[in-house]
């Protein structure tokens, strides 16, 4: 049931997977244009939102067969793939080349080929066992890895490796469905992705500004303390130097050696004070660490100050910054009150100064304070080095640089690079989290979009497979049927009639040509029966052939002339191709006679009044009469009634002999079937044979009047010769196998053969002639013989009856009662007599009651003769008697005149 599901819903995940992957690319496109971050940390990196926009038009390509378009589009994947893998600012240089190389694989291979088919299904198991696997070890681990220093582009990358790995699973089963998913449905479900990826960017672009923030936070925190503790030393020197200008000669000296060495004492960035009187010479009352004084021996540092030897000015020791006690200058003049211009030059440490207390909320990033190109020097660092700009390159790709004033409003540099990406993990994860949830809701609303259609279309199916006929579109008779009963229920006193329709020839036609030719001719008779249909009038499909017509509010009148327009209708020309059908139909018309008509009955009759149309030769129409349904109602109560006759084994055979023309010696005899009632009368043969026929009761019957014949047969021991003729029925040889059952009773009741005779009528030579044809050879074969009743009022062919397995034929007594009153009944009499003789097949003659049509027959060479002037129909005890040579005077029964 799961794949059943699966492959259904494939036809409209695997658009939506292509329809995620185009918007997540576009949207980080346009992240690329407009965000203020994307130069430094975008959400979608650039190769990554190309890649995903050319996999989103690759699966759609793919979907709709385009295979060179799918082929150049997975060449460019692939060619990204290359691009990520060698260039480290993708952000992604790990994990985008292997799932790129294996997406354009699937796309470069593209084809109807059952390879292409399986290389998507593995790739697309392989992509997801990828991102399932990424999916657990970074939720678990919590934090990113060296490949993964985008923490926002990866989870994003998972969830998109995500989505093409189910496109590539479904693709397969969606190409066999070939169905495409409801416009409406993809829309609903692209509306949710793209608000979903669009909170996306948009929460990941405010954790970005928020970080962004904090970085510069941080380095207008260290600007300030730098700037800060610079202000109070210079304020501090300031002090001294103004101190100095103000003491005598004689005290300068004492008090300069006393203050720097306290000042060195006190502050713990002043590592060395020096006095200069002259550019180049250092008084003695200089304080500080010999590696700080030396600094002063600097070639570069005496020209230095000797440049600046009347300004206030600073510099960085560059040969210091090599070592871990980094150093810059700070000299001041001194207008002392000897008239000797003298220089105050003080020596601070960097490491010092640059070690500013980090706040914990801002603690993500290392700080830089540049001083040129090639030296970066580091805030707050545990130990001292310098970057260059190539080597702070190097570094996370999140950095940061601002200008801020520093110490007297002169503009610096300031640097900051991200230690850690791990700062964005726990906010990735909610994004990812955000990704993972609308996804999921875009594929159930889908999903359940797309079930409910199929739902609604299964529920459409269903419901015109019970209200409307499959072949040709209109209404189930039942259908009809309850809107009829609806009808009468509430206008009684409204006329309305119902028109049965029949088409003519149809089985023929359907036989013939086809079942196909048959469906169409019967959409054609449809839509011509639909033609100009008013509200007021419904059309159905009976059964086969048939249809209802059922007229509102219509009189007998208008019934009429709707039955005559539809008869012209259907006379016209049917064109099938280069096939050109002419039909008819026969309509029988109704309309409700009293109050208690129900829908059934109204048919019921129409039915009636169409198989008298049917009966009066087609292409017209009958008016249902009350003689037409009480003929009905006796005939339907004489097939019950029949049937339960047969099943309580209420039926009589009768015999009536036939006799040799020559001797008048009875040589064979007739069962017949008769039907006592209670009260001794016999239902006629011509009555109940004719209804058994219609219904097919005539097998179950004919089956059991041979089998009393048989018994009776059996016990006829003294006439070898005699031969018992038994009826036949076609539906018979149509139903079950003859001679089978006739071998099978002869078994049983130990009769020979020989013995026996089977009368079929004319009707063999056109109801499905070459079954009947081989089950009488058979029969033949086994030593029965074989008669034909009845000859010469029926569809007699001389071509058949030179084929047809027979050895008597049978004149009817239509010609033996007429032979001396038309003329042309003796000339048909000597022609089957003569044609007979001719194809060595024995004569025997029906209806025989006078001597003068026995010597008539006798004179042509007729071989037997049957009548009531020789023999009546008669129990089987009398005929017993007339064949028991002991009891040769035996009288014949006047028992039931009737002939079979």
């Amino acid at each position: 049931m799961l794949n059943q599901l699966t492959d259904n819903l494939s036809s409209s995940l695997v658009p939506l997977m292509g329809l995620v992957c185009l918007l997540f690319g576009l949207v980080g496109v346009i992240d690329l244009a407009v965000s203020a971050n994307a130069e430094i940390m975008p959400a979608l990196t650039p190769v990554l939102s190309l890649a995903t926009i050319v996999t989103g038009l690759a699966i759609l390509s793919y979907l709709a067969s385009w295979w060179l378009l799918t082929r150049l589009l997975g060449v460019v994947i692939i060619i990204s793939a290359g691009y990520s893998a060698w260039f480290a600012e993708t952000q992604m240089s790990v994990f985008l080349p292997p799932v790129a190389l294996l997406v354009g694989s699937v796309f470069l291979l593209s084809s109807n080929h059952n390879f292409s088919f399986r290389w998507s299904k593995f790739t697309g198991l392989l992509l997801a066992t990828l991102s399932t696997a990424l999916f657990i070890s970074l939720w678990v681990r919590g934090y990113t890895t060296q490949w993964a220093t985008n923490p926002i582009t990866v989870t994003a990358a998972m969830v998109i490796t995500t989505a093409v790995a189910l496109a590539f699973l479904l693709l397969p089963s969606a190409k066999r469905q070939n169905t495409y998913p409801h416009p409406v449905g993809l829309f609903l479900a692209g509306a949710i992705v793209t608000a979903t990826i669009t909170i996306w960017a948009v929460v990941s672009n405010q954790h970005i500004d928020n970080i962004k923030h904090r970085g510069k936070l941080n380095l207008r925190t260290s600007s300030e303390t730098i700037s800060e503790r610079l202000v109070i030393q210079d304020a501090a020197i300031q002090r001294l130097v103004n101190r100095w200008e103000n003491v005598g000669a004689q005290d300068l000296k004492t008090l300069i050696e006393i203050d720097s060495q306290t000042y060195i004492d006190d502050f713990g960035l002043i590592e060395a004070i020096a006095i200069f009187e002259q550019p180049n010479r250092l008084l003695p009352a200089s304080s500080g660490a010999d590696e700080a004084l030396d600094i002063f021996s600097i070639e570069s540092i005496k020209q230095w100050r000797a440049d600046n030897f009347s300004t206030q000015a600073a510099v960085v020791v560059e040969k210091s910054l090599h070592s871990n006690q980094p150093r810059f200058v700070l000299v001041y003049p001194i207008n002392s009150q000897d008239k000797q211009p003298k220089q105050l030059a003080v020596v601070l440490n960097i490491s010092k100064l640059l070690d500013v207390r980090k706040i914990p909320y801002l603690d993500y990033f290392d700080t830089y304070l540049k001083l040129s190109a090639d030296y970066y020097l580091p805030i707050a660092s545990s130990e001292f080095y310098t970057l260059s700009e190539a080597e702070l390159a190097d570094l996370h790709f999140f950095q940061l640089s601002t200008e801020l004033p520093v110490f007297g409003e002169q503009p610096m540099v300031f640097h900051a690079a991200l230690n850690s990406p791990s700062v964005f993990w726990h906010n990735a994860m909610i994004n990812q989290f955000i990704l993972i949830v609308g996804l999921l809701l875009s594929v159930l609303f889908l999903a359940t979009f797309d079930v409910n259609r199929r739902l609604n279309r299964e529920r459409n199916k269903l419901y015109n497979l019970a209200n409307f006929d499959t072949v040709t579109g209109l209404i189930r008779r039942d259908v009809l049927e309850q809107r009829i009963e609806d009808y009468l229920a509430k206008n009684r006193h409204l006329e309305c009639g119902v028109l049965f329709i029949d088409l003519d020839g149809f089985k023929a036609i359907n036989d013939n040509l086809g079942i196909n030719i048959g469906n169409r001719l019967l959409r054609a008779v449809a839509e011509r029966l639909k033609e100009k249909q008013l509200d007021d009038v419904e059309i159905a499909r009976f059964s086969g052939d048939e249809f209802i017509v059922f007229l509102r509010y219509s009189s007998i009148d208008n019934c009429i002339t709707v039955a005559e327009r539809l008869l012209s209708r259907i006379r016209e020309k049917f064109s099938f191709d280069e096939l050109e059908l002419y039909l008819t139909a026969s309509i029988g018309i109704s309309q409700p006679k009293l109050e208690q008509t129900t829908a059934e009955l109204l048919i019921q009759n129409a039915d009636l009044a169409m198989s008298k149309a049917k009966e009066r030769g087609g292409n017209t129409f009958q008016v249902f009469t009350e003689s037409m349904g009480v003929k009905y109602e006796h005939a339907l109560h004489l097939r019950n009634k029949m049937q339960t006759a047969i099943e309580a084994d209420s039926f009589e055979v009768y015999f009536q002999p036939y006799v040799a023309a020559n001797s008048n010696k009875i040589i064979g005899a007739e069962a017949l079937a008769r039907w006592p009632q209670a009260d001794g009368s016999f239902i006629s043969p011509a009555e109940f044979i004719a209804i058994a026929e219609q219904t097919g009761q005539i097998v179950p019957l004919s089956t059991l009047i041979m089998r009393k014949a048989f018994a009776q047969l059996a016990k006829i021991q003294h006439n070898s010769d005699f031969v018992m003729s038994v009826n036949l029925s076609v539906k018979q040889f149509q139903r079950e196998n003859i001679t089978q059952l006739v071998s099978s009773l002869a078994t049983e009741f130990n009769v020979p053969l020989h013995r026996l005779q089977f009368e079929l009528t004319e009707s063999v030579m056109v109801d499905d002639a070459q079954q009947v044809f081989t089950e009488l050879a058979e029969l033949r074969t086994i030593g029965c013989q074989i008669a034909i009743d009845d000859f010469g009022t029926g569809f007699s062919s001389l071509a058949y009856l030179n084929k047809l397995p027979v050895d008597v034929l049978k004149i009817d007594r239509e010609f033996t009662q007429s032979i001396y009153t038309d003329p042309a009944s003796q000339t048909i009499c000597k022609a089957i007599i003569s044609m007979a003789h001719g194809l060595n097949k024995h004569i025997i003659v029906e209806g025989i009651e006078t001597t003068e049509q026995a010597d008539f027959f006798k004179r042509l060479g007729c071989m037997g003769l049957q009548g009531f002037l020789f023999y009546k129909p008669m129990p089987f005890q009398q005929l017993d008697n007339l064949l028991n040579p002991s009891d040769s005077k035996a009288s014949v029964s006047s028992f039931p005149p009737e002939k079979e």
